[in-house]
């Protein structure tokens, strides 16, 4: 039965973008309340429009902010690996589980994993700080060259160079 007057949608308040949500939940609730237009019940077609998007639709997550990751950089950003290390640094705006790497582009631009320094690790909001020696999975030095720090979200990548030498 269609009934005329406020309606209200159940909804939780924990959405990233709280005030887009409520707007969005609002207007819907006052297309659902509208009276027939038509011969049509226009809650019905939006209430299946809403089924549809919670069934296939993502919900943003905090994971997405594109600005998730600032301040990525490493300290120092030159080293010699024979005497020294260097820390991959970054700032979470949010707690978020992230993975950290080292990769080096070939001649062709290919991408090769270099070492892995954390992977699937949940961390807090805030500056965090992981050394890299400047090795390869084998333990071995890496060669001369510049290299990629990846600070790898559940959906987002973020970059830094660093530079290793040696005397």
């Amino acid at each position: 039965m269609h009934r005329k007057g406020n309606f209200s949608l159940p909804y939780t308040s924990s959405f990233p973008r709280k005030r887009e949500s409520r707007t969005w939940l609002s207007f819907l609730g006052t297309i659902i309340s509208s009276p027939r237009r038509g011969g049509l019940r226009w809650g019905y077609i939006f209430i299946v429009a809403i089924s549809l998007c919670f069934a296939s639709c993502k919900l943003p997550t905090a994971a997405d902010d594109p600005n998730i990751v600032s301040n990525l950089r490493f300290t120092p950003s030159a080293f010699d690996s024979f005497t020294k290390n260097t820390e991959v640094q970054y700032t979470l705006k949010n707690p978020v589980t992230v993975s950290i790497s080292i990769v080096k582009k070939d001649s062709s631009g290919q991408e090769f994993l270099v070492r892995t320094i954390a992977e699937d690790i949940r961390e807090t909001k805030g500056t965090h700080r992981h050394t890299w020696l400047g090795d390869t999975e084998k333990s071995l030095f890496a060669p001369i060259g510049t290299y990629i720090g990846i600070v790898q979200t559940e959906s987002q990548r973020f970059e830094a160079t660093v530079l290793v030498f040696h005397f």
